[in-house]
């Protein structure tokens, strides 16, 4: 069994920016050189996601919309010294999850119809590490 590894470095613009990653985990599992198995990615922020979602502005906004309804930003938090949204920001990822797994076949991650992998920033603007790892033979 072979294990690859490789850091994908993302840049966000903004909160809630969805960056889809989908290519950049692709080319990760090409480079792998691992027909079968599985990628396992997995954001290494607090303050981020990782999901797999459809490529749907109007799914987003209604993700956003009820993350907003869970964890508002203007309710009480113990960890308000960064302020609500770093605290907010935390809590959604706990929620979210910061990590996805994807099966591997014949060298190609294996998606529904419409799925796509998303990187979401639920903090502020920055540049961001995203780890691929890939399990297989």
């Amino acid at each position: 069994m072979a294990v690859f590894q490789k850091t994908v470095e993302v840049k966000t613009g903004k909160l809630y920016d969805f960056v889809n990653i989908t290519s950049a985990v692709q080319r990760a599992v090409e480079e792998s050189k691992i027909k079968n198995g599985i990628a396992f990615v997995n954001s290494v922020h607090n303050t981020a996601a990782v999901i797999i979602q459809e490529a749907d502005a109007t799914i987003h906004k209604d993700l956003i919309a009820t993350l907003e309804r869970l964890v508002p930003i203007d309710a009480d938090y113990n960890h308000d010294y960064e302020g609500n949204v770093n605290a907010t920001a935390h809590l959604k990822s706990n929620l979210l999850g910061s990590s996805v797994s994807v099966p591997v076949e014949n060298g190609k991650l294996v998606l529904g119809t419409w799925q796509q992998l998303f990187f979401i920033e639920l903090f502020e603007a920055r540049r961001r590490r995203v780890v691929v790892t890939v399990v297989g033979e």
